[in-house]
């Protein structure tokens, strides 16, 4: 790769800022070994792509909202109707439209959902480049690569908008960012950030430490841009809240902003807490890039992405059903600051490589054997999938999937959605499906055997009480009401 240069891109480095003799000469290799572990630890998801078999049950929920986003069925149902939406609405009719095209919406929402994550790998390495150089750039890109395949593995390549939307974030960083420390942000530049934020939030609209963080740095680095950015913001944000208003009414936000969810500090604590670890070796980071944005404004912004996305990341992780997802900032943030850290430093800390790379690695056996399992399971997934989707393409009546991609490849939409009933019912919110479930209501419902927290609920007992199991395979069975009487 050549050496590692300082602070700015454009500095001679100094021979101190060269590698060791044996980092130098070992560095290509090991860049090698990182890159191809990388690409195999995403092979498992990659193989998955034209697959007819869920890898989640968000890619079959995403689906359901594309297709009514094309008019097949209300986008933001009555908030006490038993199937929900508490996503914003543009990436459905992305997906939705690519679907159209090419006959799967949740194989079109894979490659989208995969080409946004190697946006945001170009977005890092673009943001570290205009802050270093070209090799701690691709190092940052890499870190970036490292945590995506890992530690947030579940979600390469998979139909789901969460990627998208941090594109998005990510890329009006890009834009933000100057070349230099003495460059101001340009009015073009910051209208274009302003409406890729406006764009991201359309999609998720979770995605607040960015344009936070973009605007506190805005007040002590640029004023102008701020207003700009601020003015901006507000017209796009406007006309975009009046454009959803109009089409669905005050439906859409009570439906996006006040969904039924529960939140736990214990699951805080235990879904939360790692991610702190991770940001060790961002501790060590800050002293440097903190000792030099006095000279170069555009360190800051590093530093306020980690300090916003960090503990937000913590707090969403908090709510039932949210995953790792709720990393995806605080991760992007980290693959920006660890090189910026490095670069600043008179003498490369390569020990500082080995901890921003540890949990990453600490993950790789795990993240490996789901790969094989991935590589190896995939045809055996879809043919366990065909008979639940040939019975739910038959069934003469209302049908309901916890799975809602079989019921996507059945060519029907799920009249229960299993996560939002089951949160409602913790709160009390859906007595009205119990005597629907009693009166029949479904021809056909496919559930997993393995439900995961039936016991806090009423939902699964409800089921079980008003239908019988007659077919089951793989954690997955078919229920019908039970005979009258």
């Amino acid at each position: 790769m050549g050496k590692f240069s300082g602070y700015g891109g454009d500095m001679e480095a100094s021979n101190d800022r060269r590698p060791p003799l044996p980092v130098a000469r070992l560095w290509p290799w090991l860049v090698a070994l990182a890159a191809v572990l990388i690409a195999f630890l995403s092979l498992g998801h990659l193989w998955w792509i034209p697959a007819q078999a869920a890898l989640n049950v968000n890619e079959g929920w995403n689906a359901g909202q594309a297709v009514r986003a094309l008019g097949a069925g209300p986008l933001y149902p009555d908030p006490n109707a038993l199937i929900a939406n508490n996503y914003p609405p543009l990436s459905f009719f992305v997906v939705g439209a690519i679907g159209w095209l090419s006959g799967d919406m949740i194989i079109a929402g894979r490659i989208v959902a995969l080409l946004a994550q190697i946006a945001n790998g170009m977005a890092v390495f673009l943001i570290v480049r205009r802050l270093s150089d070209r090799n701690w750039a691709m190092l940052g890109a890499m870190i970036f690569a490292a945590y995506s395949v890992t530690l947030l593995r579940n979600y390469v390549a998979i139909n789901d908008p969460q990627w998208l939307g941090q594109a998005a974030m990510s890329w009006a960083v890009v834009m933000l960012m100057p070349r230099n420390g003495g460059e101001r942000i340009s009015v073009g530049a910051t209208i274009a950030a302003a409406a890729m934020v406006v764009a991201g939030v359309l999609v998720k609209h979770n995605l607040v430490a960015f344009p936070a963080a973009i605007t506190v740095w805005l007040w002590f680095h640029d004023r102008r841009a701020l207003q700009i950015w601020i003015v901006t913001g507000l017209v796009i944000g406007g006309a975009a809240i009046a454009t959803v208003f109009a089409i669905w009414g005050v439906t859409i936000f009570t439906d996006v902003l006040s969904p039924a969810r529960s939140y736990s500090v214990a699951r805080m604590a235990a879904k939360g807490g790692p991610l702190l670890l991770l940001m060790l070796p961002v501790v060590l980071a800050i002293r440097p890039i903190a000792s030099a944005w006095k000279r170069d404004g555009r360190l800051a912004l590093p530093i306020l992405l980690l300090a916003i996305s960090v503990p937000l990341g913590i707090v969403q992780r908090s709510g039932s059903g949210v995953d790792v997802n709720a990393f995806f900032e605080a991760i992007v943030a980290l693959s920006i600051a660890v090189p910026v850290g490095c670069a600043l430093r008179s003498r490369v800390p390569y020990h500082w490589l080995g901890l921003a790379a540890l949990p990453a690695l600490c993950l790789v056996p795990v993240a490996a054997a789901k790969t094989v399992a991935d590589l190896t399971g995939r045809e055996e997934a879809v043919r366990d999938a065909r008979p639940f989707i040939a019975a739910i393409a038959k069934a003469r009546g209302p049908v309901a999937c916890d799975d809602q991609a079989i019921c996507y490849w059945a060519g029907r939409q799920s009249a229960i959605d299993f996560f939002s009933v089951k949160q409602r019912l913790l709160q009390k919110e859906a007595a009205a499906l119990v005597p629907t479930l009693a009166r029949s209501h479904f021809a056909l419902i496919q559930m997993r055997s393995e439900n995961p927290g039936w016991q806090e609920n009423l939902l699964i007992p409800t089921i079980r009480a008003h239908y019988r199991t007659v077919f089951i395979a793989n954690s997955n069975e078919l229920l019908v009401p039970k005979p009258q009487g």
